[in-house]
Protein backbone atom coordinates (compact mmCIF):
# COMPACT_ATOMS: atom_id res chain seq x y z
CA UNK A 1 0.00 0.00 0.00
CA UNK A 2 1.30 3.59 -0.82
CA UNK A 3 2.33 5.87 1.81
CA UNK A 4 0.48 9.40 1.68
CA UNK A 5 4.08 10.88 1.25
CA UNK A 6 5.04 8.76 -2.05
CA UNK A 7 1.99 10.78 -3.60
CA UNK A 8 3.46 13.72 -5.89
CA UNK A 9 0.10 15.65 -5.09
CA UNK A 10 0.30 14.93 -1.06
CA UNK A 11 1.15 18.05 1.53
CA UNK A 12 3.25 15.34 3.14
CA UNK A 13 5.32 14.61 0.27
CA UNK A 14 6.08 18.00 -0.83
CA UNK A 15 6.56 18.82 2.47
CA UNK A 16 9.12 15.85 2.51
CA UNK A 17 10.76 17.34 -0.73
CA UNK A 18 11.30 21.00 0.60
CA UNK A 19 12.66 19.55 4.00
CA UNK A 20 15.53 17.75 1.74
CA UNK A 21 16.15 20.39 -0.57
CA UNK A 22 16.46 22.82 2.33
CA UNK A 23 18.73 19.95 4.32
CA UNK A 24 20.59 20.22 0.76
CA UNK A 25 21.23 24.04 1.00
CA UNK A 26 22.44 23.72 4.41
CA UNK A 27 25.13 21.23 3.73
CA UNK A 28 26.38 23.38 0.92
CA UNK A 29 26.47 26.56 3.14
CA UNK A 30 28.37 24.40 6.31
CA UNK A 31 31.00 22.90 3.78
CA UNK A 32 31.16 26.64 1.98
CA UNK A 33 31.61 28.77 5.67
CA UNK A 34 34.36 25.85 6.39
CA UNK A 35 35.49 26.63 3.54
CA UNK A 36 35.40 30.65 4.20
CA UNK A 37 36.97 30.06 7.76
CA UNK A 38 40.01 28.56 6.37
CA UNK A 39 40.58 31.45 4.13
CA UNK A 40 39.30 34.01 6.33
CA UNK A 41 42.61 34.78 7.80
CA UNK A 42 44.59 35.39 4.22
CA UNK A 43 40.81 37.66 2.92
CA UNK A 44 41.47 39.71 6.72
CA UNK A 45 45.01 40.34 5.90
CA UNK A 46 44.08 41.54 2.25
CA UNK A 47 41.37 43.52 3.84
CA UNK A 48 43.79 45.44 5.97
CA UNK A 49 45.88 45.78 3.58
CA UNK A 50 43.71 47.41 1.02
CA UNK A 51 42.08 49.78 3.37
CA UNK A 52 45.89 51.13 4.49
CA UNK A 53 44.07 51.67 8.56
CA UNK A 54 45.79 50.27 11.30
CA UNK A 55 43.15 48.07 13.09
CA UNK A 56 43.53 47.22 16.81
CA UNK A 57 41.63 44.44 18.48
CA UNK A 58 40.42 45.26 21.73
CA UNK A 59 39.36 41.91 23.21
CA UNK A 60 41.23 38.57 22.81
CA UNK A 61 38.50 37.33 20.84
CA UNK A 62 38.37 39.74 18.61
CA UNK A 63 39.66 37.85 15.26
CA UNK A 64 38.45 34.74 15.93
CA UNK A 65 34.67 36.46 15.77
CA UNK A 66 36.10 38.64 12.54
CA UNK A 67 37.25 35.25 10.21
CA UNK A 68 34.34 33.63 11.76
CA UNK A 69 31.89 36.62 10.53
CA UNK A 70 34.08 36.43 7.12
CA UNK A 71 33.95 32.89 6.92
CA UNK A 72 29.92 32.95 7.49
CA UNK A 73 29.50 35.98 4.55
CA UNK A 74 31.58 33.48 2.10
CA UNK A 75 28.95 30.73 3.36
CA UNK A 76 26.43 32.78 2.11
CA UNK A 77 27.40 33.84 -0.61
CA UNK A 78 28.41 30.71 -2.28
CA UNK A 79 25.01 29.18 -1.05
CA UNK A 80 23.01 31.81 -2.00
CA UNK A 81 22.57 30.41 -5.80
CA UNK A 82 21.86 26.66 -5.13
CA UNK A 83 19.39 27.92 -1.86
CA UNK A 84 17.35 29.61 -4.86
CA UNK A 85 18.01 26.70 -7.90
CA UNK A 86 16.94 24.50 -4.59
CA UNK A 87 13.43 26.51 -4.47
CA UNK A 88 13.20 26.76 -7.76
CA UNK A 89 12.68 23.18 -8.91
CA UNK A 90 10.58 22.78 -5.57
CA UNK A 91 7.67 25.91 -6.87
CA UNK A 92 8.13 24.20 -10.53
CA UNK A 93 5.15 22.33 -10.43
CA UNK A 94 3.33 25.03 -9.19
CA UNK A 95 4.66 27.41 -11.76
CA UNK A 96 3.42 27.52 -15.77
CA UNK A 97 5.99 26.84 -17.95
CA UNK A 98 6.65 30.54 -19.24
CA UNK A 99 7.02 31.56 -15.24
CA UNK A 100 9.68 29.19 -14.24
CA UNK A 101 11.83 30.27 -17.49
CA UNK A 102 10.85 34.05 -16.14
CA UNK A 103 12.21 33.24 -12.79
CA UNK A 104 15.55 30.75 -14.64
CA UNK A 105 16.29 33.85 -16.47
CA UNK A 106 16.83 36.13 -13.81
CA UNK A 107 18.34 34.45 -11.19
CA UNK A 108 21.88 34.42 -12.62
CA UNK A 109 21.05 38.04 -13.67
CA UNK A 110 19.84 38.83 -9.89
CA UNK A 111 23.10 37.25 -8.18
CA UNK A 112 25.52 38.87 -10.46
CA UNK A 113 23.79 42.52 -9.89
CA UNK A 114 24.32 41.35 -6.09
CA UNK A 115 27.97 40.57 -6.31
CA UNK A 116 28.34 44.41 -8.22
CA UNK A 117 26.27 46.02 -5.85
CA UNK A 118 29.16 44.51 -3.33
CA UNK A 119 31.89 45.54 -5.49
CA UNK A 120 30.88 49.00 -5.99
CA UNK A 121 29.73 49.35 -2.28
CA UNK A 122 33.27 48.14 -1.33
CA UNK A 123 35.61 49.69 -3.85
CA UNK A 124 33.56 53.20 -3.76
CA UNK A 125 31.34 53.32 -0.53
CA UNK A 126 32.73 51.88 2.05
CA UNK A 127 36.55 52.72 1.34
CA UNK A 128 35.27 56.64 0.70
CA UNK A 129 33.79 56.70 3.58
CA UNK A 130 36.13 55.58 5.80
CA UNK A 131 38.99 57.94 4.32
CA UNK A 132 36.59 60.71 4.97
CA UNK A 133 36.51 59.99 8.57
CA UNK A 134 39.99 59.41 9.32
CA UNK A 135 40.90 63.07 7.56
CA UNK A 136 38.17 64.04 9.49
CA UNK A 137 39.34 63.01 12.56
CA UNK A 138 43.06 64.15 11.95
CA UNK A 139 41.96 67.58 11.27
CA UNK A 140 40.43 67.54 14.49
CA UNK A 141 43.77 66.86 15.96
CA UNK A 142 42.92 63.34 17.64
CA UNK A 143 44.12 59.88 16.89
CA UNK A 144 42.53 57.17 15.33
CA UNK A 145 42.37 53.92 17.13
CA UNK A 146 40.30 52.17 14.99
CA UNK A 147 38.76 48.23 16.25
CA UNK A 148 39.37 45.18 13.92
CA UNK A 149 35.75 43.67 14.64
CA UNK A 150 34.37 47.09 14.12
CA UNK A 151 35.66 48.50 11.10
CA UNK A 152 35.28 44.96 8.93
CA UNK A 153 31.90 44.77 10.19
CA UNK A 154 31.09 48.95 8.46
CA UNK A 155 32.72 47.12 5.45
CA UNK A 156 31.14 44.04 4.89
CA UNK A 157 27.46 45.74 6.32
CA UNK A 158 27.54 48.71 3.89
CA UNK A 159 28.70 46.05 1.06
CA UNK A 160 26.02 43.39 1.53
CA UNK A 161 23.12 46.22 1.98
CA UNK A 162 24.30 47.75 -1.45
CA UNK A 163 24.37 44.40 -3.24
CA UNK A 164 20.80 43.80 -1.73
CA UNK A 165 19.26 47.48 -2.59
CA UNK A 166 20.92 46.47 -6.50
CA UNK A 167 17.79 43.42 -6.96
CA UNK A 168 15.64 46.61 -7.72
CA UNK A 169 15.69 46.36 -10.94
CA UNK A 170 15.05 42.67 -11.08
CA UNK A 171 12.16 43.06 -8.67
CA UNK A 172 10.35 45.18 -10.34
CA UNK A 173 11.01 43.63 -13.89
CA UNK A 174 9.27 40.24 -12.03
CA UNK A 175 6.36 42.61 -10.84
CA UNK A 176 5.56 44.59 -14.01
CA UNK A 177 5.47 40.88 -16.13
CA UNK A 178 3.15 39.90 -13.62
CA UNK A 179 1.55 42.70 -13.85
CA UNK A 180 1.94 43.28 -10.44
CA UNK A 181 3.61 46.65 -11.40
CA UNK A 182 3.36 49.40 -14.00
CA UNK A 183 5.78 52.13 -14.63
CA UNK A 184 3.28 55.09 -14.12
CA UNK A 185 2.97 53.83 -10.77
CA UNK A 186 6.81 54.24 -9.53
CA UNK A 187 6.76 57.16 -11.49
CA UNK A 188 4.03 58.44 -8.86
CA UNK A 189 5.33 56.90 -5.59
CA UNK A 190 9.24 58.01 -6.31
CA UNK A 191 9.48 60.25 -3.54
CA UNK A 192 7.69 57.39 -1.57
CA UNK A 193 10.49 54.79 -2.44
CA UNK A 194 13.13 57.61 -1.87
CA UNK A 195 11.98 58.32 1.68
CA UNK A 196 12.04 54.37 2.47
CA UNK A 197 15.45 53.74 1.25
CA UNK A 198 16.85 56.94 3.46
CA UNK A 199 15.02 54.83 6.29
CA UNK A 200 16.57 51.81 5.95
CA UNK A 201 20.09 53.56 5.06
CA UNK A 202 19.50 55.24 8.31
CA UNK A 203 18.65 51.85 9.95
CA UNK A 204 21.48 49.35 8.78
CA UNK A 205 24.08 51.77 8.63
CA UNK A 206 25.93 53.77 10.64
CA UNK A 207 24.17 57.32 12.07
CA UNK A 208 26.50 59.38 9.17
CA UNK A 209 24.96 61.55 6.80
CA UNK A 210 27.86 60.93 3.68
CA UNK A 211 27.71 56.69 4.15
CA UNK A 212 23.54 57.10 3.83
CA UNK A 213 24.05 59.72 0.54
CA UNK A 214 26.75 57.43 -0.65
CA UNK A 215 24.06 54.51 -0.61
CA UNK A 216 21.06 56.34 -1.96
CA UNK A 217 22.54 57.90 -4.85
CA UNK A 218 23.09 55.02 -6.73
CA UNK A 219 19.94 53.27 -5.49
CA UNK A 220 17.98 56.14 -6.94
CA UNK A 221 19.61 56.07 -10.08
CA UNK A 222 18.55 52.09 -10.08
CA UNK A 223 15.28 52.92 -9.38
CA UNK A 224 15.19 55.33 -12.59
CA UNK A 225 16.22 52.11 -14.89
CA UNK A 226 13.55 50.22 -13.21
CA UNK A 227 10.87 52.44 -14.35
CA UNK A 228 12.50 52.69 -17.89
CA UNK A 229 12.78 48.57 -17.87
CA UNK A 230 8.88 48.22 -16.49
CA UNK A 231 8.18 50.48 -19.43
CA UNK A 232 10.06 48.68 -21.78
CA UNK A 233 7.76 45.50 -20.46
CA UNK A 234 4.30 47.35 -20.57
CA UNK A 235 5.58 48.40 -24.60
Amino acid sequence: MAHASDDPHSLDYHLQELRQRLKYSVVVFAVTAIGGFLVSGRVLSWLQRDLVIPLNAFVPYEALYTQVMIALLIGVIVAVPVLLFEVLRFAKPGLRDQEYRTVRNFLPFSYILFLGGSVFAYEFIATNALQFFQSFTASADVASVWGLQATISFVLRISALTGALFQLPVIAAVLGMAGLLTSEQMRRYRSHFIVAILVVAAVATPPDVLTQVLIVGPVIGLYQVSIWLVGRIED
